[in-house]
């Protein structure tokens, strides 16, 4: 039996795109948490920070849960309110940006 791989395409712009980005930066700035995730059963392309693939929530949920299997909890604490201080940003420019857009 033929197995079928399907292409992963790459997230298109907006706030997922943006939120893997982050998450996939923050996994490179921790030395061997790149190397840790991929022996733990994660393919090492979908951890690309420039262009990262849009996969499924269940796979994004793998990758948080071996990130805080690996750090230490006040470690991905920090890195979990990072990153949610960064989506918070980002979503309060778009929608300034938005209303700014309607205004006009």
């Amino acid at each position: 039996m033929k197995k079928f791989n399907a292409k992963i395409p790459v997230l298109g712009e907006g706030m997922a795109k943006f939120a893997m980005q982050q998450l996939l930066t923050q996994i490179r700035h921790q030395h061997g948490l790149t190397r840790f995730i991929q022996r733990n059963g994660v393919n090492g392309r979908w951890l690309r920070a420039d262009e990262p693939y849009d996969i499924h929530i269940s796979r994004f949920f793998q990758i948080v849960r071996i990130k805080a299997h690996y750090q230490t909890e006040d470690e991905f604490l920090d890195d979990w309110n990072e990153l949610g201080e960064a989506i918070l940003d980002e979503a309060r420019e778009y929608y300034k940006n938005l209303y700014q857009k309607m205004n006009d």
